[in-house]
């Protein structure tokens, strides 16, 4: 492990059995750590609609661009019993691997270092863990998810999502991408969202009016179109937008009610 690896105030686990225990954080600006607070927001969301507030069900977790590993980590000290985290960059990897063995996790979790855009999208190892994953984070780097709609890699993995057989038919699919403000040009651009660069505060329907005003195309309500799959929430905190979406397949109603998780027979 390099001494450049650096523990991160900004990185840590916020709940569960690890609650409070800081991960280590790559040199550099490969990823974009999610804040405390959006986390609280995601994983509160994820608690009710899986019947289990402010806990996970023993589920397994797809973890896509998963960089150092903090939305999968966060879901297994939550209560899920198994994580894929899947990350191309070998640093950032080698720094996902040196969590895991701090936090002595062995055989509720496993790393493929590949594109996740182009991974074999394989089911759970069997054993003790669900058949399917029921929870899938899907994080690409932000301009892979622009206003007017994905770049082909990833509009070819949500296809994949939506039909894989490893995939449960009633998943959740969390997918975070750039709070647009001030047009398409806004979904994209990394330097936006930096907080020192973060717009200055105002309503989605007052920017679309100031769109139309200047003959521009208004944003999408939520951002950039992720079909096939289906769209169940949204929730937008500082300067990302977490999608919780489902497989086409599942039935809304399923995931309305409070008091079945996810996962369960089609």
């Amino acid at each position: 492990m390099s001494r450049r690896v650096i523990l991160s105030d900004m990185m840590r686990i916020i709940a569960g059995q690890w609650r409070g225990r800081h991960l280590v954080g790559p040199p550099g600006d490969q990823t974009r750590p999610i804040l405390d607070r959006a986390k609280a927001v995601l994983f509160d969301v994820l608690g009710a609609r899986l019947a289990e507030p402010g806990r996970l069900p023993p589920v397994a977790v797809l973890d896509l661009f998963c960089g150092t590993g903090t939305l999968g980590l966060e879901a297994l000290s939550r209560g899920a019993t198994f994580c894929r985290f899947v990350e191309r960059h070998r640093a950032t990897a080698a720094v996902l691997r040196h969590n895991l063995d701090d936090l002595k996790v062995i055989s509720e979790a496993e790393v493929m270092e590949t594109d996740a855009t182009g991974c074999e999208l394989a089911p759970p190892p069997g054993g003790d863990h669900p058949e399917r994953f029921e929870l899938v984070f899907v994080d690409p780097p932000y301009r892979m998810l622009p206003a007017d709609g994905p770049v082909p890699a990833i509009r070819r993995l949500l296809d994949r999502l939506a039909t894989s057989p490893a995939i449960a038919d009633r998943a959740l699919i969390v997918v975070r991408h750039a709070a647009g403000r001030h047009g398409s040009a806004a979904f994209g651009s990394e330097a936006l969202f930096e907080p020192e660069h973060e717009a200055q505060p105002q309503s989605r329907r007052q920017a679309r009016r100031e769109l139309a005003k200047v003959g521009e195309r208004p944003l999408p309500l939520h951002g950039p179109s992720l079909e096939p799959l289906v769209e169940l929430e949204c929730r937008e905190v500082g300067n990302m937008v977490f999608r919780f979406m489902t497989r086409p397949v599942a039935s809304l109603a399923d995931h309305t009610s409070a008091t079945e998780p996810a996962g369960g027979p089609p």
